[in-house]
């Protein structure tokens, strides 16, 4: 086996990390099957983390990455649609559903990643050590709804009924919900009607920019 950087290393049990949690839950994820799904020594650990609790650290860091500003603006991006002009309410809710199917896909791709990663947001809030990154993980995650909503809305020339910063965490809430009816019960057809759900109740906050003006007056 060739020799690995200390960061090799961390990147490599941590993605392990993730994959043990799926398979076992958190309590299960000992760094001695950690190692072994690593296929790396268990004398090794050390050498990239300090302990256990510093290891579900780093995981749950890595859960939302920190160079995600928009989903909306990296769906832009890979897609023939971020050429589009704005056009209304109607780019809003493609938009909307876009990303939305978006976040499908991660989902029906990985289920075991997004399985640990709600596990151990759950798992934190049990936890002192891990309380601080599980705060701040589900910030990342606000502030990603919040900017994204932000970007859709400045696309299209519109805006929110709801400020951004309110309206973001409710749309992460929602989201959760797609991520939990999937993994409880692998039905696609299912998941999508509460994604048609959960994008008609954030079309409801949606104000063509005629009328958020006239609403002003």
């Amino acid at each position: 086996m060739a020799r690995m950087s200390v960061e090799e290393r961390r990147e490599a049990l941590i993605e392990a990390a993730y994959r043990v949690i799926a398979d076992h839950g958190v309590e299960g994820a000992t760094t001695r099957r950690v190692c072994a799904q690593a296929n790396m020594p268990l004398a090794s650990f050390h050498y990239a983390f300090e302990s256990r609790m510093a290891l579900l650290t780093a995981v749950i860091d890595q859960a939302v990455p920190r160079r995600h500003t928009s989903l909306a603006d990296e769906i832009r991006e890979y897609t023939p649609a971020g050429d589009l002009p704005g056009d209304g309410l109607a780019g809003v809710e493609r938009e909307v559903d876009q990303s939305l199917q978006a976040l499908f896909l991660l989902i029906v791709k990985d289920p075991g990643r997004v399985h640990a990663t709600m596990s151990l947001a759950l798992y934190s809030r049990q936890q002192e050590e891990l309380r601080k990154a599980g705060r701040e993980m589900w910030q990342r995650l606000y502030e990603l709804g919040t900017a994204t909503l932000e970007s859709i809305a400045q696309r299209h020339g519109t805006n929110w009924s709801l400020p951004s910063e309110k309206l973001g965490p409710l749309l992460i809430a929602a989201t959760n919900a797609v991520g939990m009816v999937y993994l409880t019960t692998t039905d696609e057809k299912q998941t999508e009607q509460v994604i048609d759900a959960i994008k008609d109740w954030i079309m409801t906050y949606a104000v063509a920019a005629d009328e958020s003006d006239s609403s002003g007056e």
